[in-house]
């Protein structure tokens, strides 16, 4: 970039420095004739600023240049009363010394830099050239008028002493407007043509350095005059290539930059409206209405298409262009030529849905008129959507279509929604026990704590004759629920058939057990004491010793069958159990076991707590079975039951060293186990049978009163 700036502006750059030599031995010879160069030159190039501004002023649309061309105008006229005033011209001969034309200097560059900042502001806005050659003229016409006439300016120059603080801070504070005109000047950089701009910005950055030698000097032919108005001259210099030789080299460019720069942006514009039309997502299609005689529309010519027209409705470019639509989609009439006709005629645009069946889809048109006697259509393929649309209308006619109740409530028990059914069922319930009908539902889920929603809960109701399950599903983020309601009468009395069957068999297989013990115990037993008193009489004669060993055996007999025929008398009438202690009961049963059987049977009992009797009942018939399968089967040495009762909760755990079994041959077809499982499930208790063989048998019932509500 350096390179080729150097390269198209060498001759420029020789002729500067032979320029910038030539002045050099002038102040040498004449600082005087020095300094009448540097400011004729800088007038000139201010006088043609105005000359090009004011003459193109009606072509500009960049306000900017006539601004700053008529305010250099009157700047000029201040730069040549200051070289016409300078020290050594003697042409104001009433002012001696060089104040008069230090104030001069000093007055122009407040103008200048105060112009430069102003002229920013009318880039983008309108300006009244010839209210603000007038105010320039005012305000020219009042400095002059205060320096020479009524000699009120301040004093900028004393000879002997130099500069005045008046005119160091003056220069001070025009370098201030010149470095805020440049910071706006970049603000609005778009608004000129890039080289213009860094010429504009670099002739302020050397006005400014300009500005801060002039507050150096304190001979007007000192060196730092001397460099000041070499700055000067270079910063006019700039000006002249930014907007002179560019004014006359490249005119469009200076004049019209805005004109070029819309030119630009409009053919990006076009570029990209033309690359979004060919490659959107949606069809677009410009169309040419076709009339018969009588001006009625009877059809209508494809004139462009993009290329998403192919893809949705499969028909190439070069293939449609220039053809009917009658012709192109087979059919008698062109589709939708009645809203096209409207739209042309109207010049009002429209959006519609339409469905074509030839193709089966369904699209979403959007058609406005560009022109007389045309129109274009941009449509999207919403075949999709509709299925999707018709499958959302079919979910959302479920509530209402269901024969089951469905209802919404929010959480404040108002019912939001409910179908015909539930609608019934609330009808039923009337007003007095609806809303508690709904906070039962509602607790069922929230467990009566309002903010606490936990999962989807189930809960069974009995309406009038009917029952009902419900299932309560919380919506945590809409803060309402879902309650879909079945009625489960016919299920409930099927449950409560089956149950009763199931407790007939198992009172039938009690009923078979008990007889067989009664025959296997205790029938046995008496007809063993029946034995050994037949004998007793016949010994007595002989050993009347051995007569009292009998009778004693006869009395252990008897006790025998008197627990036998209590424990089945448990069985057959458990209302007996009310008032008897479960504790007690199990040690008698194991007591009478132990006496029938010698085999050690350990009890331990942890807790006393009063169940109910179909619980205690339950819970002492497993343990009847267990051990009576210990002592029938397991060939044991030792067996053990551990009773822990707690408030709510019972564990029973009977345990033996017998010879064990394999659960999967025996479990489902030992007539014991089964009784034992269906004791444990009518009374709401878990029963676990663990077992193998060598390794005895264990056996767990654990009730849990909480979970059986």
């Amino acid at each position: 970039m350096i390179r080729s700036f150097f390269k198209k502006n060498y001759l420029i750059i020789i002729f500067g420095l032979i320029s910038i030599v030539g002045l050099y031995f002038i102040s040498l010879y004449s600082y005087l004739l020095y300094h009448n160069f540097i400011e004729l030159f800088s007038i000139i190039i201010a006088f043609a600023l105005f000359i090009i501004a004011w003459n193109s002023k009606k072509f500009l649309d960049n306000n900017y240049l006539l601004f700053v061309g008529i305010a250099y105008f009157f700047v000029a006229l201040l730069d040549l009363f200051h070289t016409l005033a300078y020290k050594g011209m003697s042409i104001f001969t009433s002012f001696t010394g060089s104040n008069l034309a230090t104030q001069l200097w000093i007055s122009a560059r407040y103008l200048e830099s105060i112009s430069l900042l102003l002229a920013l502001f009318f880039i983008t806005r309108r300006l009244n050239y010839k209210l603000q050659f007038i105010s320039y003229l005012i305000v020219t016409s009042l400095i002059l008028l205060s320096i020479f006439y009524w000699k009120i300016f301040p004093v900028s120059y004393i000879e002997g002493s130099g500069l005045t603080s008046f005119k160091i801070i003056s220069e001070y504070i025009i370098s201030f407007i010149l470095v805020a005109a440049i910071f706006f000047l970049y603000l609005y950089r778009k608004e000129f043509n890039i080289t213009v701009f860094m010429l504009i910005i670099a002739s302020l950055v050397v006005t400014i350095l300009s500005e801060l030698s002039f507050t150096l000097y304190v001979d007007v032919y000192g060196f730092f005059s001397q460099l000041g108005h070499f700055f000067k001259l270079l910063s006019f210099f700039l000006i002249y290539k930014a907007i002179i030789e560019t004014g006359f080299s490249q005119p469009f460019d200076l004049l019209f930059f805005k004109l070029k720069q819309s030119e630009r942006d409009l053919k990006e514009s076009e570029e990209k409206f033309r690359s979004l039309y060919f490659y959107m997502n949606e069809g677009v299609c410009l169309h040419e209405m076709i009339y018969d005689k009588t001006k009625k529309p009877v059809d209508y010519r494809i004139i462009d298409v993009n290329n998403a027209f192919e893809s949705i409705l499969g028909f190439k470019r070069d293939k449609v262009i220039g053809k009917k639509a009658s012709e192109i989609y087979e059919t008698d009439i062109a589709p939708c030529l009645g809203v096209y006709a409207q739209v042309v005629d109207s010049g009002r645009p429209t959006t519609f849905e339409s469905y074509f069946p030839p193709m089966k889809k369904h699209f979403l048109i959007s058609v406005f008129s560009p022109s007389k006697g045309r129109f274009a259509t941009v449509f999207s393929d919403i075949t999709e959507r509709k299925k999707v649309e018709k499958e959302i209308e079919s979910l959302s006619r479920f509530p209402s279509e269901n024969p089951n109740p469905v209802m919404r409530i929010n959480n404040k028990n108002l019912i939001i929604y409910s179908n015909k059914p539930a609608k019934k069922i609330l009808e039923k319930l009337g007003s007095g026990k609806r809303s508690k009908f709904l906070k039962f539902l509602r607790d069922s889920v929230t467990s009566g704590k309002k903010d606490k929603i936990t999962e989807p809960k189930t809960a069974e109701i009995k309406i009038g004759e009917s029952i009902y399950g419900f299932t309560i599903t919380p919506v945590k983020d809409f803060e309402y629920f879902n309650i879909y309601g079945k009625d489960i009468t016919d299920r409930k009395k099927t449950e409560k058939l089956n149950y009763k069957i199931r407790k007939e068999k198992t009172l039938n297989e009690e009923r078979n057990k008990l007889a067989r013990e009664l025959h296997d115990t205790v029938t046995q037993t008496l007809f063993s004491a029946n034995l050994i008193a037949e004998v007793i009489p016949k010994l007595w004669k002989k050993d009347p010793e051995a007569v009292i060993e009998r009778l004693e055996e006869v009395r252990q007999l008897n006790n025998v069958a008197l627990m036998e025929m209590r424990t089945l008398l448990y069985e057959l009438r458990p209302s007996i159990l009310e008032d008897e202690d479960l504790r007690d009961l199990l040690q008698e049963l194991v007591k009478s076991l132990s006496a029938r059987s010698k085999i050690l049977i350990e009890v331990k009992i942890i807790g006393a707590y009063k169940f109910p009797v179909k619980i205690e009942l339950g819970c002492y018939r497993i343990a009847q079975e267990a051990l009576n399968n210990i002592i029938k089967h397991s060939c044991a040495t030792k067996a053990s039951l551990v009773l822990e009762v707690l408030p709510g909760k019972l564990y029973m755990d009977i345990t033996d060293n017998g010879r064990g079994f394999k659960n999967e041959k025996i479990a489902s077809t030992n007539l014991g186990l089964t009784i034992m499982r269906e004791r444990a499930k009518l009374m709401g208790a878990s029963i676990s049978i663990e077992s193998a063989p060598g390794k005895g048998t264990r056996i767990k019932v654990i009730y849990n009163k909480k979970n059986k509500q």
